[in-house]
C-alpha cells in the first residue's frame, strides 16, 4: 500500500513539472499603436498626468521613461499611454516583458530594485508602474541630496 501511495505521490510531482514546464513564459498580444496620436511629453503630461497631483517638474522625467521604453521596443514614444501592459509593450517587438524589466532597471538604476520587487510581486505591469516607481525615486534622490 505504502508503494502505490509514494507512487502516486511521484506522479503528481511530474505531472506537476511538466505542465508548469509546457506553460513556457506568459505571453502577450503586441500592443498596435498605428492609429493613435503622437503627443509630446508635454501633451503626454497634459493628457495623463496633470490633473492627478504630479507636478510638472516630471515631464523631463516621464520624457525619459517613454524614450526608454522606445529605445528597447521600436515603438514610438509618443504612441505610448500609461494604461498599456509592459508585456504587451514589449511583444509588439517580440520580446519578453522581463527583458523590457531589465531595460528599465538599467536605465533607472534608482529604481531597480522597486521595479524587480514589485515585477516579482505581480504589481509592475504597466507603463504607468514604470513612470511612478521612476519619478518617485528621483524626487526621493532630490529629497536625500
Amino acid at each position: 500500500m505504502k508503494y502505490i501511495v509514494a507512487a502516486l505521490v511521484i506522479a503528481a510531482i511530474v505531472a506537476f513539472f511538466f505542465r508548469n514546464r509546457r506553460a513556457g513564459p506568459p505571453t502577450f498580444k503586441p500592443l498596435d499603436v498605428t492609429h493613435r496620436e503622437d503627443r509630446s511629453p508635454d501633451a503626454f503630461y497634459r493628457a495623463y498626468y496633470a490633473e492627478s497631483g504630479v507636478k510638472e517638474i516630471s515631464i523631463p522625467v516621464i520624457r525619459e521613461v517613454l524614450e526608454a521604453v522606445s529605445k528597447a521596443t521600436g515603438l514610438p514614444a509618443g504612441k505610448l499611454e500609461p494604461a498599456d501592459g509592459l508585456g504587451a509593450i514589449a511583444a509588439a517587438n517580440g520580446l519578453q516583458r522581463a527583458f523590457l524589466v531589465a531595460h528599465l532597471g538599467n536605465e533607472f538604476p534608482e529604481a531597480e530594485k522597486e521595479m524587480m520587487q514589485k515585477m516579482a510581486a505581480g504589481e509592475f505591469t504597466s507603463l504607468h508602474h514604470a513612470i511612478a516607481l521612476v519619478v518617485n525615486a528621483r524626487v526621493q534622490a532630490r529629497r536625500g541630496a
